[in-house]
């Protein structure tokens, strides 16, 4: 268990990066100890607040066909952001953007992590 939080703590890590390339309005300081911190709170935010959240919001994630996970998703970045101030994004689609960027990354790891069990 721990160690598939490190994964996600690496993982995270790659997807900011990937995402302070490739989306515009995302800037990063690029100092590593700053990378793991922001990773580690995502992590964490995934891990801790997200089931609570889709447990609480459960009802409107049904009716909305599971959309309003992306409003959840893109809560937890911005509520990263707003934790970090070595990470900056501005604009709705600079948050949606990344949104997509660290799902697609997570989701890559947990299919993994399910493979192997």
């Amino acid at each position: 268990m721990i160690v598939n939080f490190l994964l996600y703590i690496i993982v995270n890590a790659v997807a900011i990066l990937a995402s302070a390339w490739l989306v515009p309005n995302v800037f990063y300081e690029y100092e590593f100890v700053s990378l793991i911190k922001i990773a580690a709170m995502l992590a964490a935010a995934n891990a801790l607040l997200k089931p609570v959240l889709k447990m609480f919001f459960g009802p409107l994630i049904l009716i909305t066909l599971g959309f309003f996970t992306l409003v959840i998703n893109t809560f937890l970045i911005w509520l990263v952001v707003r934790f970090a101030p070595e990470l900056s994004i501005v604009g709705l689609n600079a948050y949606f953007l990344t949104m997509l960027i660290v799902s697609f990354f997570n989701f890559l790891v947990s299919s993994i992590i399910k493979d192997k069990n």
